[in-house]
């Protein structure tokens, strides 16, 4: 027995059930896109650390340039992650408690089998 007083995933309606697999998939295209960052931040990092000083090599602005667009996909990844998880509280019933994130609410419901 759990004390967690929310429904388990076999308790949820259909609509909550979609939902939840769009917020899987919403969290799963949020971490590609953090890891994307990340390497483009690098890469960036290391090639610009040996530049000469003046104008940059067009490699260096290539680098700049996909930095940039991985940061909008990575800020509209979370997007469509917290919209699909808003969706899915307010689908399933649920209410998040006060001083508590809805990244960190849905951990769990991320976590548990389907």
């Amino acid at each position: 027995m759990t004390s967690d007083p929310s429904p388990s995933s076999a308790d949820l309606s259909l609509e909550a059930a979609a939902l939840l697999a769009q917020a899987v998939e919403a969290r799963a295209a949020m971490d590609r896109a953090a890891r994307d960052t990340t390497t483009a931040a690098d890469e960036l990092r290391r090639y610009a650390k040996f530049s000469k000083p003046g104008q940059p090599s067009a490699h260096i602005v290539q680098l700049r340039q996909r930095q940039a667009t991985a940061r909008i996909d990575s800020a509209r990844a979370k997007q469509a992650f917290l919209k699909a998880s808003q969706a899915f509280v307010h689908a399933a019933g649920l209410t998040v408690p006060p001083r508590t994130t809805l990244d960190a609410f849905m951990q769990p419901w991320l976590a548990k089998p389907r």
